[in-house]
């Protein structure tokens, strides 16, 4: 047989990106009249060095226009650049009569960078086929590189494959822009998380998989400045990771195929030539013409190559559509009268079985988010879209949602027939929106990923399709709103895709399923936890909380003028205007003005942060100003100033989202806000909290676990001493530290049982004597001394820790009290420190684990127990160890004790579970 044809290529121009680099490259070039070219010669040269070496068949120029949407997300986003020289903000339309000339394709909009508008020329050209080399330097744009994508810098002539990617980075592609959220750019002014380079990045998303993955895991990073920062920047990663992230749904003015490679306009280009004083280019750009009218078709056969707008739009699918080679298909209909979907549903109807996609309005929180469209499989072979909210000119006639959903319902409410869909948290946000029931789902794949490998870098459908089925998933784009031409090629492109998903769906839930099946324990928590607590956490999202944003506001008011003073007082001990935030001038006022001892190192100085600054303030207070001004600096940015903007205007609620399948203990966490990190302690935690407010009538109360983890260590290592101490109720840290100090409980002082409490919490963790050391100030020594005394009062603990690695080094995996496995598959192979690293997750993990399987059933037994017994106090927020319910006044004293007994008994343990329940008119007075 012959060769199959190579992929046609699309080269895509990062434009301002060369035309800044060439600025700056070469000297200032001008005509005789003093218009300046340097810029125009050095984008020439790249441009002809392109077309002569790469011969491309597809080309255009893509350039920003006008300030983007992250200037909206962040308005210091690229704030610190200087202006644009004049003398090159004229070259630019130079630039693009030079392309206009050549003929080349240029591609901009407004409000959009050029990155966003390469991104989504990319994922159209791979849609098609086509293979796509990105012309640019730009790291940002290495999130596209794949198989089918490269990015070429042509001044360095490298071409970055995935494999150069991962060499340069540490990460694969697809992990960059989390890698780029936790480094910043500085480039762009994208913040990062303060402290971690480019080292410490690849490391966490080595381990963790992504940046939620990171997040989740921040207790369980090395070394408590990471774990700190991590928690107190959590924000700014993800407000980082959204200012970095691709737009893959710009609206183009162009389709892929209108950028094929065309011959130069002679005359115009001769025209420019001699305008500019080109002179020295004439002969080069001479060849050029020749290579370019090289690439264009001259016969009919190549013109009749190009398809059409009819044949383009007979690509609509309306019965069956030929697969991509590689991609989940099956036989597609187009679905837009009611005939064809109550024919469809009659079909799942009569089957018992019903897959289901959704294709959502992009960049939307799930609680608000248009649907676009419904992908239905009603058997593997056959497949259906039905759009709902594709508008642009020449659009077909849809369906509306109300009309879809009301011939859903009745299929949907029935639990004869069972439902396969991925990620049924979503699905039920979604619906419950539009009041619709979902009874009958199967396990939900993504929870069975999770129960099955935590560790996985991620449980998306893809990722799924790609393990289980070894084929790939075009995921629907959520873009439905575009204009004529890119709208008609979104809905061909969602027809096919959003209905692909419904058949992976199927397909992958089945092959999940048996996986379970092999695992009972794995299949309970499936059936017992996951899938219910799924339907509570979505309730919960879209209840949401009320927070008032006026008293924030007042509270950063405040904190600005606190932060002021702060500032004045620290520049009046300095004798200097010093920058707070730079830590350049830190380290030269605390190491050189002041001679303060230096002690880590990093690449750019002696560093400054939070642990350097505690042991600073030992020796000078500004040290300890310095470090009050950054706590507080940080709680106004990431909460002050951030929470007001994600209340929803209508509700006056923030609908946070619980991610149930991003933590490899089995802990919950949420994004947007993440509400895990809210601070806690000092007064100004507590009017945070009290922003959180009980509407009219009602009060907030919260059940809070009191030490479970602890109490959960004593369960399971049987340690005499520590089960006792449980048992009696007694101060569990005083009782450490009569244990540890030898002297009598009534006889133990606040800092011997800050010390024992610090041991307590460092044993589950997995702490070092240095860590220790590091935590309490104290010699290393002696933090050594306090840990070989706790183990030798409480030996059960430390046999327990040392059989929990020994099975886990023979078994590969830890578990927790109720199954939950967890894989550890670094306690025999690696580095010293890699290894010692996992011996911790293994200890931890049983613990953690189990203490997040608990608080998990604590949320069902309660939701089931305020049902039975009739009382309307919904749970609004879960945070740690912690529940929040909005409760009727007259109702305080029933729900509480209801809330006390069934978090109590979730579980028997040897050790009694204590819940401290609270109430108030917010969170913060429930405490």
């Amino acid at each position: 047989m012959p060769d199959s044809p190579a992929p046609a290529r699309l080269f895509l121009i990062d434009a301002p990106g060369f035309v800044f680099r060439a600025f700056h490259a070469l000297p200032p070039l001008s005509t005789a009249d003093g218009t300046p070219t340097g810029a125009v010669h050095g984008f020439c040269n790249m441009l002809l060095k392109l077309l002569d070496e790469q011969r491309p068949e597809y080309l255009a120029a893509v350039f920003d226009r006008g300030p983007s949407f992250r200037q909206a997300l962040f308005a210091d986003y690229k704030a610190h650049r200087p202006p644009t020289p004049p003398e090159l903000s004229r070259q630019f339309p130079l630039v693009r009569e030079l392309l206009t000339a050549f003929r080349v394709p240029v591609i901009e909009a407004e409000g959009l960078e050029a990155d966003d508008l390469i991104a989504t020329l990319t994922r159209e050209a791979r849609r098609r086929g086509f293979d796509v080399v990105i012309v640019s330097s730009d790291k940002d744009l290495m999130q596209l590189v794949d198989e089918q994508v490269r990015l070429l810098d042509t001044m360095k002539d490298k071409l970055y494959g995935v494999a150069e990617v991962v060499a340069r980075y540490g990460v694969v592609p697809a992990q960059l822009g989390d890698w780029l959220a936790l480094v910043g750019d500085t480039s762009d002014n994208v913040p990062g998380v303060p402290g971690i380079g480019a080292k410490t990045a690849s490391k966490l998303l080595g381990q963790w998989g992504s940046l939620e993955g990171v997040l989740a895991a921040a207790d369980q990073a090395a070394g408590k400045k990471l774990q700190q920062a991590l928690r107190e920047h959590a924000e700014l990663a993800r407000l980082s990771r959204r200012l970095v992230a691709l737009r893959e749904d710009c609206p183009l003015a162009l389709g892929v195929e209108a950028l094929k490679c065309q011959a130069p306009d002679k005359a115009a280009l001769g025209a420019l030539v001699e305008r500019l004083e080109l002179g020295r280019l004439r002969q080069r750009l001479a060849a050029a013409d020749a290579l370019a009218a090289e690439a264009v078709p001259t016969d009919a056969a190549a013109a009749e190559a190009v398809p059409t707008d009819a044949a383009a739009a007979e690509a609509v699918p309306t019965n069956a559509a030929a697969p991509e080679a590689g991609v989940v298909a099956a036989p597609q209909a187009l679905v837009l009268s009611m005939a064809e979907l109550e024919g469809l549903l009659a079909r799942a109807t009569a089957s018992g079985r019903l897959a289901l996609s959704f294709d959502l309005e992009p960049d939307q929180r799930p609680s608000q988010a248009q649907v676009l469209g419904l992908g239905l499989c009603v058997d593997p072979e056959t497949a259906a879209y039905v759009p709902v909210g594709h508008l642009f000119l020449g659009a077909p006639r849809q369906l509306a949602w109300a009309q879809v959903t009301a011939a859903l319902a009745p299929l949907l409410a029935d639990s004869g027939i069972v439902k396969y869909i991925h990620d049924v948290k979503l699905a039920t946000t979604v619906l419950g929106r539009a009041g619709l029931p979902l009874c009958g789902v199967a396990d939900d794949p993504m929870l069975a990923s999770y129960l099955l490998d935590p560790s996985r870098p991620t449980h998306d459908l893809g990722a799924l399709a790609r393990l289980y089925l070894r084929q790939d998933l075009a995921l629907p784009s959520g873009a439905g709103r575009r204009g004529a031409v890119d709208g008609e090629a979104t809905l061909r492109e969602s027809a096919r895709s959003v209905a692909a998903a419904a058949v992976a769906t199927w397909e992958v839930t089945s092959r999940l399923g048996v996986e379970l099946a092999r695992d009972p324990p794995l299949s309970r928590l499936m059936r017992e936890v996951e899938r219910p607590l799924s339907d509570i956490l979505a309730a919960m999202e879209l209840r949401g909380c009320l927070v008032e944003a006026r008293e924030l506001r007042a509270i950063g008011e405040e904190v600005a003028l606190e932060l002021r003073q702060l500032e004045r007082a620290i520049q009046e001990q300095a004798g200097w205007a010093i920058n707070i935030n730079s830590p350049k001038q830190l380290r030269s006022l605390l190491f050189d003005q002041l001679g303060l001892t230096a002690g880590k190192k990093t690449k750019t100085g002696y560093s400054t942060d939070s642990e350097v600054l505690a042991d600073l303030a030992l020796e000078h207070p500004i040290a300890g100003q310095i470090e009050a001004y950054r706590t507080l600096h940080k709680i106004k940015s990431g909460w002050l100033d951030a929470l007001p903007a994600l209340i929803d205007p209508g509700s006056g609620r923030v609908h946070t989202r619980y991610n149930q399948a991003v933590a490899a203990t089995g802990r919950l966490s949420s994004s947007d806000p993440n509400l895990q990190n809210i601070p806690i302690r000092g007064p100004l935690g507590r009017r945070i909290r009290r922003a959180f407010t009980a509407p009219p009538g009602c009060v907030l109360l919260s059940g809070d676990y009191s030490q479970v983890e602890l109490r959960v260590l004593a369960h399971l290592s049987q340690d005499p001493v520590l089960v006792d101490a449980f048992r009696r109720g007694q101060d569990v840290h005083r009782r450490t530290a009569a244990e540890v100090f030898g002297v009598a409980p009534e006889d133990v002082s606040e800092e011997q049982r800050r010390v024992a409490k610090a041991v307590n919490f460092g044993v589950i963790y997995g702490q070092s004597d240095w860590g220790l050391s590091r935590q309490l100030h104290l010699p290393r020594a002696v933090a050594r001394r306090y840990i070989d005394d706790y183990f030798a009062r409480y030996a059960g603990v430390q046999t327990f820790m040392e059989r929990i690695v020994a099975e886990a080094r023979a078994t590969g995996e830890v578990r927790t009290l109720l199954g939950r496995r967890r894989p550890v598959p670094g306690l025999t192979v690696g580095s010293f420190a890699a290894r010692a690293a996992a011996e911790r997750i293994a200890r931890n993990t049983p613990i953690q684990g189990t203490a997040a399987d608990l608080i998990k059933l604590a949320m069902i037994r309660v939701e089931g127990a305020l049902r039975a017994a009739g009382l309307e106090a919904p749970m609004i927020l879960s945070v740690h160890d912690e529940l929040v319910f909005e409760v009727r006044e007259g109702e305080v004293e029933a729900v509480a004790a209801l809330v006390r007994e069934a978090m109590a008994q979730v579980a028997v343990l040897d050790v009694p579970l204590q819940v401290d329940v609270g109430y108030g008119p917010s969170w913060g007075d429930a405490h």
